[in-house]
């Protein structure tokens, strides 16, 4: 997948990494928001299956 986007994996992984950092942020301001929460998941799984 990251070949795709023209990123080695290294560039992806940080990518994926960032978004997280934001997301748990985020998520401290809003904890009961189910739409972050299933966004991390996702961006988490991304991260695990590599």
């Amino acid at each position: 997948m990251a070949a795709d986007m023209g990123m080695t994996n290294k560039q992806f992984q940080g990518f994926i990494r960032l978004a997280l950092g934001w997301l748990e942020k985020a998520l401290q301001k809003s904890p009961d928001n189910e739409d972050l929460k299933k966004l991390k998941d996702i961006f988490q799984s991304m991260l695990e299956d590599d």
